[in-house]
């Protein structure tokens, strides 16, 4: 099978999760990888078998040029490392969200449309194996018309943490809360309307969100975020007679139609051997590459990335940096 030279940007560890992944795919000759701390450079360099090991990306590029990239950076470096690939037209993969602000994912979208270059953008719960089968089970039994999404996290707790810097945190609603938040349009569609109401429970940000939303399709959505309290993401979908619910960390969801017993549905074997949606996600965006053809549903493109950007800051209220 033809295979792509792939480089991958950043060791840290979101990498970790891709790495095995890549190492893989028959499609990837994993031979780069790139990462300024000299250590976790090695260690993965070493556990990956990568040959070809770089400090910086002027490092890369001076010494070869990928087939494409995975771009596994801290979200206050995607957007510049991503632009940086884009303009030497190197067809890339980025990990969530695309520029921590609406604005720099914009100019991303702006970027791949002029120098014609491929690039997906990783929300990966799109490619679990029980979202999708979930998704097509239940379109089966007609079309959807609710998505209730709850996107529960605690943020006191991340600042205790003091992983994450206050910047990332305001933006925690695109810097993580976009995995439950995008699943509004990977069940409902593109978005018509939203309307929302905030508050300030432990602040100093709102940390309390509802809000409802329209579909263009004629679907109605909810989504509530309370980040004052431990909680968990959560959706439920139904159609006229069917209800699909996830669990905690979507590893199974329940489908109960009228008149018939639940259907407990299970990730398969891929997603348990790797992490969720990561082996289908990657292929998704190697393949597409390798037959120079536009990515597939559910593939998250930099314009569908735009549009999930837009949707959470009508949501959330936030202003864009």
């Amino acid at each position: 099978m033809p295979s792509l030279s792939i480089a991958v940007i950043g060791a840290g560890n979101i990498a970790q999760q891709h790495l095995p992944v890549l190492r893989d795919l028959p499609e990837c000759n994993l031979d780069s990888i790139v990462d300024t701390n000299a250590k976790t450079l090695a260690d993965s360099a070493d556990r990956f078998s990568i040959p070809n090991r770089y400090a910086t990306v002027d490092d890369l590029l001076d010494a070869r040029r990928p087939d494409a990239v995975f771009v596994l950076v801290s979200v206050l470096r995607v957007a510049e490392v991503v632009t940086r690939f884009l303009s030497e037209k190197i067809p890339t993969f980025t990990e969530k969200p695309a520029g921590l602000y609406t604005h720099q994912t914009h100019a991303l979208r702006d970027l791949a449309l002029e120098t014609d270059t491929p690039a997906m953008v990783g929300v990966n719960r799109r490619f679990y194996s029980t979202l999708q089968e979930g998704r097509r089970k239940l379109l089966a039994e007609g079309p959807i018309r609710s998505v209730t999404i709850d996107a529960h996290e605690d943020i006191e707790r991340l600042r205790d943490w003091d992983k994450f810097p206050d910047e990332v945190i305001a933006r925690w609603s695109a810097a993580n809360g976009i995995h439950a938040l995008d699943l509004l349009r990977f069940f409902g569609g593109d978005v018509a309307t939203v309307d929302s109401s905030q508050q300030v429970v432990e602040g100093p940000m709102p940390d309390g969100v509802s809000a409802t939303i329209e579909f263009e399709n004629g679907a109605h959505g909810r989504a509530a975020m309370d980040w004052f309290a431990p909680g968990d993401h959560r959706f439920e979908v139904r159609t006229e007679g069917a209800t699909l619910t996830s669990n905690r960390g979507y590893g199974t969801v329940l489908l109960r139609r009228r008149g018939q017993d639940p259907e407990e549905l299970c990730l398969t074997d891929i997603d348990r051997e790797y992490k969720a949606g990561f082996y289908q996600q990657d292929q998704t965006f190697l393949r597409s590459v390798l037959d120079s053809v536009p990515f597939p549903d559910p593939a998250c493109t930099l314009d569908d990335a735009l549009k999930t950007m837009e949707m959470i800051d009508l949501i959330c209220g936030n202003e864009d940096g």
